[in-house]
């Protein structure tokens, strides 16, 4: 028997509509849109590399930064065509690292500067569902004390994909890097948290554990563990954050306010610290320690 084309059509028409009406209101409105779904991974790293483009062209406002957004460089509330970014001749060498648990995605770029020299720049955005940026976060440093050679040649190492036996929980990684920041308050670091005979230490490329001599700490070599046991003259950190937590390759990012109340003047030190966590134990830590007057809160307080 033949059917005619009519009455198939109809018939498709019938079968759509009851499939329709299968879906419920209340199912129909779990399905996300794609301005609820959380950035991802990949997205994070297309959000950071998006930014550095905008940044490194003098485009900032092609980039999609929320109204309300909170912009600081160094602590101090910006714009952000008034960055260290607009200086930047050149990135000749970046790491990003980003956690879609809290949303934050890290670059750490060895730059050059419009006279050749290198500045380090570390940059957090914080990115809600849909891509937008609530948070910029940056740390510059274009001080002499910049090791061109370390910061143009970021070690692969950081960002390398451990072994499954060599991996630490989210939950052991945050504990690990909160244990690290109390250690520099109490001055007693848990040691079995380093890899002692490995670990050192960089302050925007200059090794300042395992070193003759070095012009940001001073004093005798000393390794990670011992760089901060003693009468050491910073403490208490405060305003914690740990901002990325990648279990799969073993990387705590971590912001902090430590303050030198033995010194004279109290210095504060605007910290931004990114660890490398093998086996369970710290084998590497690259830091952006600005020291910074007057500074009283580092912000991003939410």
């Amino acid at each position: 028997m033949k059917v005619s084309k009519p009455t198939i059509a109809s018939s498709l028409v019938v079968l759509l509509v009851l499939g329709l009406a299968a879906i419920s209101p209340e199912r129909a409105a779990a399905q996300p849109s794609p301005s609820s779904v959380a950035c991802d991974q990949e997205c994070l790293s297309k959000v950071m590399k998006d930014f550095l483009s905008a940044m490194t062209t003098g485009k900032p406002g092609t980039l999609p930064v929320a109204d309300q957004a909170e912009v600081r460089e160094n602590t101090r509330i910006i714009t952000l065509d008034a960055s260290t970014w607009r200086q930047v001749k050149a990135v000749r060498s970046t790491m990003i690292l980003g956690d879609p648990v809290t949303g934050n995605v890290v670059s750490r770029a060895g730059v050059e500067l419009p006279d050749g020299k290198p500045g380090y720049i570390s940059t957090r955005l914080k990115v809600v569902p849909g891509g937008r940026i609530t948070d910029v976060e940056i740390a510059a440093d274009t001080s002499a004390r910049v090791v061109g050679s370390y910061v143009w040649n970021l070690d692969p190492q950081f960002t390398a994909v451990l072994p499954p036996d060599q991996r630490m929980s989210r939950v052991a990684l945050e504990a690990l890097g909160r244990r690290y920041f109390q250690g520099l308050s109490t001055h007693q670091p848990v040691a079995e948290d380093f890899d002692d005979a490995k670990c050192n230490r960089f302050h925007s490329g200059q090794q300042v554990t395992n070193a003759g001599q070095n012009t940001v700490e001073g004093g005798p070599a000393r390794s990670c563990v011992s760089s901060n046991e003693g009468d050491r003259p910073w403490g208490p950190a405060n305003e914690q954050r740990l901002s990325v937590i990648d279990p799969e390759r073993g990387l705590v990012f971590g912001i902090t306010l430590l303050h030198y109340l033995k010194s004279p003047d109290q210095r504060v030190m605007y910290v931004s610290e990114l660890f490398k966590v093998v086996g369970g134990k710290i084998v590497k830590i690259d830091n952006i320690g600005l020291m910074m007057p007057g500074v009283t809160t580092l912000g991003f307080i939410h």
